[in-house]
């Protein structure tokens, strides 16, 4: 399988993703600082410069402004780092960013299939070839996730109360995929104006959608969802049956993975 990988931007939402978390540290550090200058400082007793005399009169504005500010910058860097950073996955001893634990699902297959991770504009985890055009909503988060029809949930727990600000959320997988369908749909009708019978089919291209949760600690109750639901060791079934039901030519799979190589942002890789 051929892949390409936007890197560089991987790599920059995750340095902004730890810049935004130790930012918020550090605020909620000066929140908490603040909170101890009436000790140091009484109200109405002589300050030794401006920026004590400042901080004894504004000190509960300070305290109070920087917690929120502070988990706000919090939630951000983690939204970040769930998504763009390496970690140690539930069960395995694989320490891999969720990209990279998808591209392991993906392993067997020849380069007739191209996985395209964080490289297509606003469609961050693709696969395309034989199948068609596959895109994928991923989910990294544990816990209880009720999926029935179009309802997406997460039951409430107290543990999810620890981490709220380090979880993604399960969100409404099926409104992501439809508004990730729509722009790749319009990428492929771009291709209209190539030349040739094979260019202009490419505009007609099946699009399939799955939601895909990659930790194993998630426990999944499902019933007659309006997008299949996967785990990573179901992925490869999935692909071998749109395979067969989109019916491409290998002319037009080809022509496919190039057109999408053409439009991505991606930089060669080692590995």
């Amino acid at each position: 399988m051929k892949i390409y990988r936007n890197l560089n931007e991987v790599r920059r939402k995750e340095t902004l993703g730890r810049r935004f978390s130790l930012g918020g540290l550090g605020i909620l550090f000066l929140g908490m600082i603040a909170s101890f200058v009436p000790n140091w400082y009484p109200p109405g007793e002589p300050t030794p410069n401006a920026f004590a005399a400042f901080m004894q009169q504004y000190w509960a504005l300070a305290s109070f402004i920087a917690l929120p500010a502070g988990f706000l910058c919090a939630s951000v860097g983690s939204y970040f780092i769930n998504r763009f950073a390496r970690r140690r996955w539930p069960g395995s001893r694989m320490i891999a960013r969720p990209d990279e634990v998808l591209e392991r699902s993906l392993k067997g297959f020849d380069d007739k299939f191209a996985y395209f991770a964080h490289s297509l504009p606003g469609c961050p985890y693709v696969v395309a070839g034989p199948c068609g055009v596959l895109l994928f909503a991923v989910r990294n988060d544990r816990g209880r996730f009720v999926i029935s029809g179009d309802r997406w949930r997460e039951p409430f727990s107290f543990g999810r109360i620890f981490t709220i600000f380090a979880r993604e959320g399960v969100g409404h997988p099926p409104h992501e995929l439809e508004e990730q369908s729509k722009k790749m749909r319009a990428l492929l009708s771009q291709s209209a104006n190539g030349a040739g019978e094979t260019a202009t089919g490419l505009a007609a291209t099946p699009i399939d959608c799955a939601a895909l949760f990659l930790n194993e600690q998630a426990k999944l109750d499902v019933e007659n969802p309006v997008v299949p639901v996967l785990r990573p060791d179901q992925v490869k079934e999935f692909i071998r049956r749109k395979a067969k039901e989109a019916h491409l030519t290998p002319a037009t799979a080809r022509t496919l993975t190039d057109f999408l190589r053409e439009h991505a942002t991606y930089q060669e890789s080692a590995s």
